[in-house]
């Protein structure tokens, strides 16, 4: 249960930056000052860590323990994490190379974001309880090799190495795949997720994809096959399957990264929570078409794309020897004749226009939030949901996959993963009122996620409390550019 203090602090959210801040160069990442509340042994620490002050400075300001800040008894997770509970930490380890060689830490939560936050799930329990490192990235994403590129393997050994509870460590799918040097996959393979099973939650009318799940044969997601969406969508039908130490934990510590997103404009604390579902096939990104015929993939109607989408279908998994080359060369020469013609490559759902998406996204999100272990709702929140997001090298234009980094020196933190976000749009120079995700999330009624008026959210910055209209001001940064099917229709004025 949510101690009764989180509600008063949810509208509430911590901004720390610090211009020219680093990620730390050697792994652990150990601090490089042995803070009074430290928990560990002091005698080992790095050289230089930007990141490890950077992250208390930010639970300082979100008002943690403030009481007892610079004290050895200093617990600022102490209020909302207590001896005995589960806590889950969820990076964002969405893939485990850049496929444009561009630079993975925009893509990924770097290692010392989880390595300073996980220094006080430790202290807060005490020894005792549960720690859970894991997340559910796309389907091609190599899981230890995403570990490792994110600088995991070392402060997961250092936490093995003496520190209790001991630290588990998922791969929360139930599915993964092989994809070809043209991104198309070879083969699905099925993987063990969450030892401790799952949970299905059936959010029947009261789902979001409610509204459009006669189009189900319309759902879609990239390199799944067709249909496989089917089976958990209809009309007044709506299952998501979740990892159970998901929904066994009293408190999920999210970490996502600030990155743009090309089907949801952003991704922040709230989209970070699709990599709490087990099995994509219960979660959608797009439907299939233009709207014209009930589609949302792409703006206007186009023989042309609509054949490279039946080709992909086609390709993905097929493994006839003589077959699959001569669909991936029908395939180039169809987006080859695309081009020619001057036809625009939005697909799969990447623009502002995406109507499916966001409603999968808040459903996960209320899952998290108020899920039970039977597969049933809660009329009240069942855990906290903390954020920390890492924006020290962010990610802006053709995200979350082929982000280009930036440099935006900032951390963002708080109880709240609507009001986060809309932070860090307002941060990243958007209006986010036009980001989908966070407008309609501030709107629902059943199970609610934002129990307070936007108006109400402020930004603790620099020692002040901004309004979100106040906070553009305060933005040492130039604007995020945006996905190329958002331009235009994500800026703030």
């Amino acid at each position: 249960m949510i101690p009764p203090m989180i509600d008063d602090v949810e509208k509430f959210v911590a901004i720390t930056q610090q211009t020219g801040a680093c990620y730390p160069e050697l792994p652990p990442f150990h601090p490089d000052t042995a803070w009074p509340e430290y928990p560990f042994d002091t005698t080992e620490l790095s050289s230089s860590n930007d990141v490890y002050r950077m992250v208390r400075d930010t639970l300082y300001a979100l008002g943690l323990d403030k009481e007892r800040y610079g004290d050895p008894a200093w617990n600022p997770f102490g209020s909302f994490i207590r001896p005995g509970y589960t806590v889950v930490i969820k990076p964002n380890l969405v893939q485990d190379r850049h496929y444009r060689g561009g630079d993975i830490d925009c893509l990924i939560t770097h290692g010392s974001i989880v390595r300073a936050v996980m220094d006080y799930v430790f202290k807060a329990l005490e020894g005792k309880g549960r720690v859970v490192l894991g997340d559910a990235p796309v389907l091609s994403t190599r899981f230890d090799q995403a570990v490792a590129k994110a600088h995991l393997n070392e402060v997961i050994a250092f936490y093995r190495g003496g520190a209790t509870p001991e630290l588990e460590v998922f791969d929360f799918r139930l599915v993964t795949g092989a994809l070809d040097e043209r991104f198309h996959v070879t083969r699905w393979l099925d993987t063990p997720g969450d030892p401790a099973g799952n949970v299905t939650f059936n959010l029947a009318g009261h789902s979001l994809l409610n509204p459009v799940a006669h189009l189900a044969h319309l759902f879609r997601l990239p390199h799944y096959r067709k249909g496989d969406t089917e089976n958990y969508h209809r009309k007044n039908f709506n299952r998501f399957v979740v990892p159970r130490s998901i929904i066994d934990a009293d408190v999920i510590i999210n970490l996502p990264k600030m990155k743009t997103h090309c089907k949801a404009g952003i991704t922040g604390a709230l989209k970070n929570f699709v990599g709490i579902v087990a099995l994509r096939h219960c979660y959608t990104n797009y439907r299939r078409g233009a709207p014209v015929h009930d589609g949302d993939e792409y703006p206007r109607a186009s023989v042309i794309k609509s054949v490279s989408e039946t080709l992909e279908r086609a390709i993905d998994g097929n493994q006839t020897p003589t077959i699959r080359p001569l669909l991936s060369l029908a395939f180039r020469a169809n987006e080859r004749l695309r081009r020619l013609l001057g036809i625009d490559g939005i697909r799969d759902g990447a623009w502002y226009g995406n109507d499916t998406v966001w409603r999968a996204i808040i459903d996960l999100v209320r899952i998290a939030r108020y899920g039970n272990v039977d597969g049933v709702m809660a009329d009240t929140p069942r855990r906290t949901l903390f954020t920390l997001i890492d924006g020290i090298i962010a990610g802006e234009d053709e995200g979350p996959l082929e982000a280009q980094a930036k440099k935006a020196d900032c951390l963002l933190a708080g109880f709240n993963p609507v009001a986060v976000d809309a932070c860090m749009a307002t941060l990243m120079g958007y209006d986010y009122r036009k980001v989908t995700t966070v407008r309609e999330a501030l709107a629902v009624r059943q199970w609610p996620l934002a129990p307070f008026d936007e108006k109400d959210i402020r930004a603790l910055y620099e020692g002040k409390e901004l309004s979100l209209s106040e906070l553009p001001a305060a933005s040492v940064r130039t604007p995020f550019v945006p996905a190329r099917g958002w331009r235009g229709h994500i800026e703030l004025s």
